[in-house]
């Protein structure tokens, strides 16, 4: 397949692919064409050159026998989200949290909150766009990281607070992006499921309809931000 590359010629880029299992024996010897100087050296000697338009794909089921010399040589790595899960992308996301007890209470949340949720998620709620569990989780970290902010009461050196505005802005993130995706209907059986697990929420309405009073350092009503008398008007469109 490389000789007949050089054949061919031309400027259009090519690609080999390897489909099937790593074999530990010719996975070492394509370690030489993967480096920059992009050459094959066979068994007998024979070198070859593989032109720059050439690039190689490896279709394998695992990669339990490749060598870290040839995993690193490649570009790119994909793994499928189904079988990477999301915990490692939150692993990665705490470690880069600076302050200790904050890193802390953030991993009793996600186990305490976000494990249950998720499974009950896709077994009890119906979602408007099927979303995956790595893609909501991710949303819920890039929120907490613009929300939970020293700004927003959340201060370390607070030690009163500091747990308390931790948790209700993790709780308002994981609202509006795991709890969010789902129907009308599924949203009250979200509503009562989250309050089955946290009980700070207060009884009036839904869990959607509280922001977090940064002041109060407690769930506030959004219709409290109305003024008084405001109505909507089912006529404008």
């Amino acid at each position: 397949a490389v000789v007949s590359t050089q054949s061919t010629g031309g400027p259009d880029e090519k690609w080999i692919l390897f489909d099937g299992p790593v074999d530990t024996l010719w996975i070492e010897s394509m370690n030489s064409v993967m480096d920059d100087n992009k050459v094959l050296t066979l068994i007998n000697g024979e070198r070859i050159s593989m032109p720059t338009p050439v690039s190689l794909l490896f279709e394998v089921g695992d990669l339990s026998v490749a060598s870290p010399a040839t995993v690193s040589r490649c570009g790119m790595v994909f793994m499928d989200s189904s079988d990477l899960g999301w915990q490692p992308y939150v692993e990665s996301w705490l470690a880069k949290q600076k302050d200790n007890n904050t890193r802390a209470n953030l991993k009793r949340m996600f186990a305490k909150y976000v494990v249950p949720i998720l499974e009950f998620r896709s077994k009890n709620c119906e979602e408007i766009v099927k979303t995956s569990p790595l893609n909501s989780v991710k949303n819920l970290c890039v929120l907490f990281d613009c929300l939970g902010t020293l700004e927003n009461g959340v201060n370390p050196k607070d030690e009163d607070n500091h747990q308390r505005m931790v948790e209700l802005w993790f709780l308002f993130s994981l609202i509006w992006s795991i709890c969010c995706t789902v129907t009308g209907e599924s949203r009250k059986v979200m509503d009562n499921y989250l309050r089955e697990l946290e009980s700070s929420f207060p009884s009036k309405d839904t869990i959607y309809e509280y922001y977090v009073d940064v002041k109060q350092k407690s769930w506030g009503l959004w219709e409290d931000k109305l003024r008084t008398g405001w109505r909507y008007n089912p006529t404008l469109r």
